[in-house]
Protein backbone atom coordinates (compact mmCIF):
# COMPACT_ATOMS: atom_id res chain seq x y z
CA UNK A 1 0.00 0.00 0.00
CA UNK A 2 2.94 2.63 0.63
CA UNK A 3 4.22 1.55 -2.23
CA UNK A 4 1.17 2.81 -4.20
CA UNK A 5 0.97 5.62 -2.60
CA UNK A 6 4.55 6.60 -3.26
CA UNK A 7 4.27 6.10 -7.36
CA UNK A 8 1.21 8.15 -6.98
CA UNK A 9 2.85 11.08 -5.33
CA UNK A 10 5.92 10.38 -7.70
CA UNK A 11 3.68 10.58 -10.59
CA UNK A 12 4.31 14.30 -12.11
CA UNK A 13 0.77 13.55 -14.37
CA UNK A 14 -2.52 14.46 -12.59
CA UNK A 15 -5.61 13.38 -14.68
CA UNK A 16 -9.02 14.27 -13.03
CA UNK A 17 -11.22 16.90 -12.65
CA UNK A 18 -9.87 19.83 -10.56
CA UNK A 19 -6.22 18.98 -10.22
CA UNK A 20 -3.59 20.69 -11.71
CA UNK A 21 -0.46 18.77 -13.03
CA UNK A 22 3.15 19.72 -11.86
CA UNK A 23 3.53 21.32 -14.80
CA UNK A 24 1.43 23.44 -16.92
CA UNK A 25 2.25 23.48 -20.56
CA UNK A 26 0.85 25.13 -23.48
CA UNK A 27 -0.63 28.45 -21.14
CA UNK A 28 2.10 30.98 -21.62
CA UNK A 29 -0.46 33.52 -22.65
CA UNK A 30 -3.15 33.34 -20.24
CA UNK A 31 -0.06 32.78 -17.69
CA UNK A 32 0.93 35.91 -18.43
CA UNK A 33 -2.13 37.38 -18.02
CA UNK A 34 -3.00 36.47 -14.27
CA UNK A 35 0.65 37.38 -13.56
CA UNK A 36 -0.20 40.98 -14.68
CA UNK A 37 -3.44 40.97 -12.76
CA UNK A 38 -1.04 39.95 -9.82
CA UNK A 39 1.67 42.56 -10.67
CA UNK A 40 -1.05 45.17 -10.41
CA UNK A 41 -2.71 44.91 -7.07
CA UNK A 42 0.62 44.29 -5.74
CA UNK A 43 1.14 47.85 -6.67
CA UNK A 44 2.26 51.04 -5.03
CA UNK A 45 -1.02 52.28 -2.56
CA UNK A 46 -1.86 55.49 -1.84
CA UNK A 47 -0.24 55.25 1.72
CA UNK A 48 -0.47 51.70 3.95
CA UNK A 49 -3.59 51.18 3.66
CA UNK A 50 -5.28 53.08 0.77
CA UNK A 51 -6.25 52.33 -2.90
CA UNK A 52 -3.78 51.72 -5.43
CA UNK A 53 -2.41 54.60 -7.09
CA UNK A 54 -2.17 52.77 -10.85
CA UNK A 55 -5.89 51.19 -10.09
CA UNK A 56 -6.92 47.60 -10.19
CA UNK A 57 -6.76 44.99 -13.14
CA UNK A 58 -9.40 44.03 -15.70
CA UNK A 59 -11.71 41.17 -14.28
CA UNK A 60 -10.38 38.06 -16.13
CA UNK A 61 -12.88 35.54 -17.52
CA UNK A 62 -11.60 31.82 -18.16
CA UNK A 63 -14.16 29.79 -20.17
CA UNK A 64 -13.46 26.26 -21.17
CA UNK A 65 -15.12 23.11 -21.77
CA UNK A 66 -14.65 20.54 -19.10
CA UNK A 67 -11.64 18.96 -18.92
CA UNK A 68 -9.35 21.73 -20.71
CA UNK A 69 -7.58 23.25 -17.37
CA UNK A 70 -9.67 26.16 -16.27
CA UNK A 71 -9.25 24.88 -12.72
CA UNK A 72 -4.90 24.35 -13.56
CA UNK A 73 -4.85 27.71 -14.29
CA UNK A 74 -6.73 29.01 -10.89
CA UNK A 75 -4.51 26.54 -8.66
CA UNK A 76 -1.51 28.08 -10.77
CA UNK A 77 -2.30 31.46 -9.96
CA UNK A 78 -2.97 30.48 -6.44
CA UNK A 79 0.59 29.08 -7.16
CA UNK A 80 2.41 32.31 -7.66
CA UNK A 81 0.85 34.21 -4.89
CA UNK A 82 3.64 35.00 -2.32
CA UNK A 83 2.34 35.16 1.25
CA UNK A 84 4.01 38.41 2.03
CA UNK A 85 2.78 40.58 -0.73
CA UNK A 86 -0.86 39.47 -1.48
CA UNK A 87 -3.44 37.18 -0.62
CA UNK A 88 -5.70 34.38 -2.71
CA UNK A 89 -9.72 33.52 -1.76
CA UNK A 90 -11.17 30.52 -3.79
CA UNK A 91 -14.85 30.53 -4.35
CA UNK A 92 -16.74 27.57 -5.22
CA UNK A 93 -19.70 25.45 -5.05
CA UNK A 94 -22.16 27.57 -2.98
CA UNK A 95 -24.73 26.13 -1.10
CA UNK A 96 -27.87 25.57 -3.19
CA UNK A 97 -31.14 27.01 -2.18
CA UNK A 98 -29.81 29.13 0.04
CA UNK A 99 -28.29 32.39 -0.92
CA UNK A 100 -27.78 34.08 2.36
CA UNK A 101 -26.08 31.15 4.44
CA UNK A 102 -23.86 30.66 0.97
CA UNK A 103 -22.96 34.54 1.06
CA UNK A 104 -22.50 34.36 4.71
CA UNK A 105 -20.34 31.37 4.53
CA UNK A 106 -18.34 33.12 1.74
CA UNK A 107 -17.88 35.99 3.73
CA UNK A 108 -16.49 34.01 7.09
CA UNK A 109 -14.39 33.05 4.26
CA UNK A 110 -13.10 36.22 3.40
CA UNK A 111 -12.32 37.74 6.88
CA UNK A 112 -10.56 34.32 7.64
CA UNK A 113 -6.31 35.29 6.93
CA UNK A 114 -3.85 33.15 7.78
CA UNK A 115 -1.25 34.26 9.89
CA UNK A 116 -3.02 37.74 10.49
CA UNK A 117 -2.28 39.27 13.80
CA UNK A 118 -6.00 39.98 15.03
CA UNK A 119 -4.38 41.43 18.32
CA UNK A 120 -2.55 44.34 16.87
CA UNK A 121 -5.76 44.96 14.31
CA UNK A 122 -8.65 45.68 16.66
CA UNK A 123 -8.43 49.59 15.82
CA UNK A 124 -8.03 48.72 12.04
CA UNK A 125 -10.88 46.56 11.26
CA UNK A 126 -14.64 47.66 11.10
CA UNK A 127 -17.58 45.71 13.06
CA UNK A 128 -18.69 44.08 9.42
CA UNK A 129 -15.04 42.04 9.30
CA UNK A 130 -15.72 40.99 12.60
CA UNK A 131 -19.38 39.48 12.20
CA UNK A 132 -18.44 37.91 8.97
CA UNK A 133 -14.97 36.56 10.99
CA UNK A 134 -16.93 35.13 13.86
CA UNK A 135 -20.18 34.04 12.23
CA UNK A 136 -21.78 30.48 12.72
CA UNK A 137 -24.34 28.73 10.89
CA UNK A 138 -27.87 29.40 12.77
CA UNK A 139 -26.99 32.55 13.17
CA UNK A 140 -28.67 36.00 11.29
CA UNK A 141 -27.27 35.94 8.25
CA UNK A 142 -24.64 38.77 6.70
CA UNK A 143 -25.35 41.23 3.88
CA UNK A 144 -22.74 43.72 3.80
CA UNK A 145 -20.62 41.86 1.32
CA UNK A 146 -18.63 45.36 0.36
CA UNK A 147 -17.99 46.38 4.33
CA UNK A 148 -15.97 42.92 4.58
CA UNK A 149 -14.01 42.70 1.54
CA UNK A 150 -13.27 46.30 1.75
CA UNK A 151 -11.97 45.62 5.37
CA UNK A 152 -9.76 42.79 3.47
CA UNK A 153 -8.68 45.04 0.54
CA UNK A 154 -7.27 47.81 3.01
CA UNK A 155 -5.62 45.09 4.76
CA UNK A 156 -4.38 42.99 2.06
CA UNK A 157 -4.08 43.23 -1.55
CA UNK A 158 -6.13 40.12 -3.13
CA UNK A 159 -7.17 37.84 -5.68
CA UNK A 160 -10.22 36.34 -5.71
CA UNK A 161 -10.42 33.27 -7.60
CA UNK A 162 -14.30 31.66 -8.34
CA UNK A 163 -14.34 28.46 -10.22
CA UNK A 164 -17.48 26.86 -11.78
CA UNK A 165 -19.42 30.27 -11.95
CA UNK A 166 -22.03 28.53 -13.98
CA UNK A 167 -23.43 26.85 -10.91
CA UNK A 168 -23.51 30.12 -8.50
CA UNK A 169 -26.66 31.17 -7.26
CA UNK A 170 -27.50 34.22 -9.08
CA UNK A 171 -28.03 36.49 -5.93
CA UNK A 172 -24.87 36.06 -4.62
CA UNK A 173 -23.26 35.94 -8.15
CA UNK A 174 -25.46 39.20 -8.10
CA UNK A 175 -23.94 40.69 -4.73
CA UNK A 176 -20.37 39.37 -5.43
CA UNK A 177 -20.03 41.07 -8.82
CA UNK A 178 -21.35 44.44 -7.59
CA UNK A 179 -20.08 45.27 -5.24
CA UNK A 180 -16.36 44.00 -6.27
CA UNK A 181 -16.82 46.24 -9.46
CA UNK A 182 -17.56 49.40 -6.71
CA UNK A 183 -14.39 48.69 -5.28
CA UNK A 184 -12.75 48.07 -8.23
CA UNK A 185 -13.31 51.41 -9.44
CA UNK A 186 -12.47 52.64 -6.04
CA UNK A 187 -9.26 51.24 -7.02
CA UNK A 188 -8.72 49.08 -4.37
CA UNK A 189 -6.37 45.80 -4.75
CA UNK A 190 -8.68 43.28 -6.16
CA UNK A 191 -8.20 41.06 -9.46
CA UNK A 192 -11.07 39.03 -10.02
CA UNK A 193 -10.98 36.27 -11.96
CA UNK A 194 -13.86 33.88 -12.67
CA UNK A 195 -13.97 30.77 -14.35
CA UNK A 196 -16.59 28.28 -15.73
CA UNK A 197 -18.24 26.03 -18.96
CA UNK A 198 -19.72 28.06 -22.26
CA UNK A 199 -22.48 28.30 -19.81
CA UNK A 200 -21.15 30.76 -18.05
CA UNK A 201 -21.92 33.72 -20.58
CA UNK A 202 -25.56 32.86 -19.88
CA UNK A 203 -25.88 32.33 -16.39
CA UNK A 204 -23.66 36.19 -16.16
CA UNK A 205 -26.51 37.43 -18.54
CA UNK A 206 -29.02 36.87 -15.95
CA UNK A 207 -27.60 38.94 -12.87
CA UNK A 208 -26.94 42.83 -13.08
CA UNK A 209 -23.47 43.04 -13.49
CA UNK A 210 -22.94 44.31 -16.58
CA UNK A 211 -19.37 45.88 -16.03
CA UNK A 212 -18.01 41.83 -16.66
CA UNK A 213 -18.69 42.58 -20.09
CA UNK A 214 -15.09 45.02 -19.61
CA UNK A 215 -13.76 41.61 -18.38
CA UNK A 216 -10.08 40.28 -20.30
CA UNK A 217 -12.10 36.56 -21.85
CA UNK A 218 -9.69 34.01 -21.68
CA UNK A 219 -10.95 31.05 -23.97
CA UNK A 220 -9.43 28.07 -23.90
CA UNK A 221 -9.18 24.27 -25.15
CA UNK A 222 -7.10 22.11 -27.12
CA UNK A 223 -3.37 22.70 -26.59
CA UNK A 224 -1.52 23.19 -29.89
CA UNK A 225 0.75 19.98 -31.20
CA UNK A 226 4.17 21.86 -30.00
CA UNK A 227 2.85 22.03 -25.94
CA UNK A 228 0.88 19.13 -26.25
CA UNK A 229 4.62 17.31 -26.89
CA UNK A 230 6.46 19.42 -24.22
CA UNK A 231 3.76 18.74 -21.91
CA UNK A 232 3.87 15.01 -22.34
CA UNK A 233 7.92 14.54 -22.76
CA UNK A 234 9.15 17.48 -20.00
CA UNK A 235 7.85 15.83 -16.96
CA UNK A 236 9.59 12.59 -17.65
CA UNK A 237 13.05 14.51 -18.99
CA UNK A 238 13.20 16.54 -15.63
CA UNK A 239 13.29 13.25 -13.74
CA UNK A 240 15.71 11.83 -15.83
CA UNK A 241 13.57 8.94 -17.92
CA UNK A 242 14.21 8.69 -21.52
CA UNK A 243 11.17 8.60 -24.00
CA UNK A 244 12.48 7.08 -27.28
CA UNK A 245 10.81 8.93 -30.51
CA UNK A 246 8.77 6.41 -31.33
CA UNK A 247 7.28 5.89 -28.00
CA UNK A 248 6.88 9.75 -27.61
CA UNK A 249 4.69 9.61 -31.05
CA UNK A 250 3.10 7.23 -29.97
CA UNK A 251 1.70 8.53 -26.94
CA UNK A 252 0.82 12.13 -29.17
CA UNK A 253 -1.45 10.27 -30.76
CA UNK A 254 -3.86 9.46 -28.24
CA UNK A 255 -4.10 12.85 -27.06
CA UNK A 256 -6.29 15.00 -29.45
CA UNK A 257 -3.92 17.78 -27.93
CA UNK A 258 -7.00 17.65 -25.31
CA UNK A 259 -5.68 18.86 -21.52
CA UNK A 260 -7.32 15.80 -19.37
CA UNK A 261 -6.12 13.38 -22.18
CA UNK A 262 -2.39 14.19 -22.24
CA UNK A 263 -2.17 14.35 -18.06
CA UNK A 264 -4.56 10.48 -18.44
CA UNK A 265 -1.47 9.21 -21.63
CA UNK A 266 1.19 10.48 -19.07
CA UNK A 267 -0.21 9.32 -16.19
CA UNK A 268 -0.62 6.06 -16.91
CA UNK A 269 2.46 5.39 -18.99
CA UNK A 270 4.19 6.62 -15.70
CA UNK A 271 2.30 4.05 -14.13
CA UNK A 272 3.86 1.31 -16.44
CA UNK A 273 7.27 2.82 -16.13
CA UNK A 274 7.05 2.00 -12.40
CA UNK A 275 5.34 -1.26 -12.05
CA UNK A 276 8.24 -2.65 -14.45
CA UNK A 277 10.99 -1.07 -12.65
CA UNK A 278 11.78 0.55 -16.01
CA UNK A 279 14.48 3.71 -16.76
CA UNK A 280 13.52 4.10 -19.72
CA UNK A 281 10.03 4.56 -22.02
CA UNK A 282 10.13 2.16 -25.48
CA UNK A 283 6.90 1.80 -27.83
CA UNK A 284 6.33 -1.65 -25.76
CA UNK A 285 6.11 0.08 -22.51
CA UNK A 286 3.54 2.29 -23.98
CA UNK A 287 1.95 -0.19 -25.92
CA UNK A 288 1.49 -2.37 -22.21
CA UNK A 289 -0.56 1.03 -21.00
CA UNK A 290 -2.55 1.26 -24.10
CA UNK A 291 -5.62 -0.41 -22.51
CA UNK A 292 -5.93 1.64 -19.28
CA UNK A 293 -5.21 4.72 -21.68
CA UNK A 294 -8.62 3.69 -23.50
CA UNK A 295 -10.49 3.21 -19.95
CA UNK A 296 -9.85 6.67 -19.52
CA UNK A 297 -10.69 8.48 -22.45
CA UNK A 298 -13.82 5.68 -22.51
CA UNK A 299 -15.06 7.40 -19.33
CA UNK A 300 -14.87 10.26 -20.28
CA UNK A 301 -16.52 10.19 -23.70
CA UNK A 302 -19.34 7.99 -21.59
CA UNK A 303 -19.35 11.66 -19.47
CA UNK A 304 -20.17 13.93 -22.51
CA UNK A 305 -22.52 11.21 -24.44
CA UNK A 306 -24.79 10.90 -20.92
CA UNK A 307 -24.58 14.80 -20.87
CA UNK A 308 -26.26 15.16 -24.13
CA UNK A 309 -28.65 12.52 -24.04
CA UNK A 310 -29.81 13.66 -20.14
CA UNK A 311 -30.79 16.30 -22.06
CA UNK A 312 -32.77 14.84 -24.19
CA UNK A 313 -30.37 16.49 -27.60
CA UNK A 314 -29.26 13.24 -29.15
CA UNK A 315 -31.13 13.68 -32.28
CA UNK A 316 -29.91 17.39 -32.76
CA UNK A 317 -25.90 16.29 -31.61
CA UNK A 318 -26.36 13.52 -34.27
CA UNK A 319 -27.35 16.50 -36.64
CA UNK A 320 -24.70 19.00 -35.92
CA UNK A 321 -21.97 16.22 -35.93
CA UNK A 322 -22.94 15.18 -39.62
CA UNK A 323 -23.09 18.96 -40.25
CA UNK A 324 -19.54 19.87 -39.52
CA UNK A 325 -17.90 16.60 -40.46
CA UNK A 326 -19.61 17.20 -44.23
CA UNK A 327 -18.41 21.05 -44.23
CA UNK A 328 -14.85 20.82 -45.99
CA UNK A 329 -14.39 24.53 -44.07
CA UNK A 330 -15.00 24.56 -40.30
CA UNK A 331 -18.19 26.62 -40.39
CA UNK A 332 -19.66 29.42 -38.91
CA UNK A 333 -21.56 29.25 -35.78
CA UNK A 334 -24.62 30.75 -37.63
CA UNK A 335 -24.17 28.41 -39.63
CA UNK A 336 -24.92 25.51 -37.48
CA UNK A 337 -27.93 26.89 -35.52
CA UNK A 338 -28.96 27.62 -38.89
CA UNK A 339 -28.95 23.94 -40.20
CA UNK A 340 -30.00 22.76 -36.35
CA UNK A 341 -33.23 24.72 -36.90
CA UNK A 342 -34.12 23.48 -40.47
CA UNK A 343 -32.68 19.71 -39.59
CA UNK A 344 -35.06 19.63 -36.82
CA UNK A 345 -37.53 21.88 -37.55
CA UNK A 346 -37.11 24.42 -34.94
CA UNK A 347 -37.46 27.91 -33.97
CA UNK A 348 -34.48 30.14 -34.60
CA UNK A 349 -34.01 30.70 -30.39
CA UNK A 350 -34.78 27.12 -29.84
CA UNK A 351 -32.44 26.06 -31.63
CA UNK A 352 -29.54 28.75 -30.48
CA UNK A 353 -30.55 27.45 -27.14
CA UNK A 354 -29.73 23.88 -28.33
CA UNK A 355 -26.67 24.78 -29.99
CA UNK A 356 -25.40 26.65 -26.24
CA UNK A 357 -26.34 23.36 -24.49
CA UNK A 358 -24.07 21.53 -27.18
CA UNK A 359 -21.42 23.78 -27.01
CA UNK A 360 -21.43 23.61 -23.11
CA UNK A 361 -21.35 19.69 -23.18
CA UNK A 362 -17.74 19.78 -25.32
CA UNK A 363 -19.28 18.90 -28.67
CA UNK A 364 -18.16 20.96 -30.25
CA UNK A 365 -16.15 24.34 -29.78
CA UNK A 366 -15.70 28.08 -31.26
CA UNK A 367 -12.23 29.07 -31.79
CA UNK A 368 -10.60 32.35 -31.95
CA UNK A 369 -11.59 32.65 -36.37
CA UNK A 370 -15.11 32.33 -35.00
CA UNK A 371 -15.62 28.84 -36.37
CA UNK A 372 -16.45 25.42 -35.17
CA UNK A 373 -14.61 22.98 -34.71
CA UNK A 374 -15.05 19.29 -32.80
CA UNK A 375 -14.32 19.48 -29.00
CA UNK A 376 -12.70 16.20 -29.16
CA UNK A 377 -12.29 15.31 -32.57
CA UNK A 378 -12.08 11.37 -31.66
CA UNK A 379 -15.50 11.63 -29.81
CA UNK A 380 -17.50 12.27 -32.69
CA UNK A 381 -16.82 8.60 -33.68
CA UNK A 382 -17.63 7.19 -30.35
CA UNK A 383 -20.85 9.47 -30.39
CA UNK A 384 -21.86 8.32 -34.08
CA UNK A 385 -21.26 4.78 -33.06
CA UNK A 386 -23.01 5.00 -29.81
CA UNK A 387 -25.59 6.49 -31.36
CA UNK A 388 -26.03 4.00 -33.90
CA UNK A 389 -26.10 1.24 -31.65
CA UNK A 390 -28.60 3.30 -29.17
CA UNK A 391 -30.88 3.56 -32.50
CA UNK A 392 -30.77 0.09 -32.93
CA UNK A 393 -31.50 -1.29 -29.73
CA UNK A 394 -34.79 1.37 -28.96
CA UNK A 395 -32.68 2.81 -26.85
CA UNK A 396 -32.93 6.38 -29.03
CA UNK A 397 -35.91 7.31 -29.62
CA UNK A 398 -37.04 9.34 -32.78
CA UNK A 399 -38.16 12.69 -31.16
CA UNK A 400 -34.82 12.75 -28.94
Amino acid sequence: MAMAEEQRSNNPFRPGTGFAPKYLAGREPEQALLKEALDAICGERDGRYGPLIDGAPRPLKIVGPRGAGKTSLLTWAEREIEPKKADVVRLADPPDGDSEKGLSIFLRKLADIPGFDWKQAEAQVSKYFHLARNWQPGQPPLKNFEGVLQERLRLRPLMLLMDEVMHFDPKILKTILQQSQVLMDREWPLALVLAGTPALEAHLDDVDATFIDRAKDIHINRLEPEATREALSKPFADRGVKVSDEALKLMLSWTDDYPFFIQAVGSEVWNAKEKQGRTEVDVALVQSAEQAVHSERVGLYKKIYRRIRNARLLKHASIAVAFIEADPEPPKPEQVIDFLEEGANLKFEDALEIYNQLLDAGLFWELNDDRVYPGIPSFFNYFKEEYKQGRKSGRAKPNL
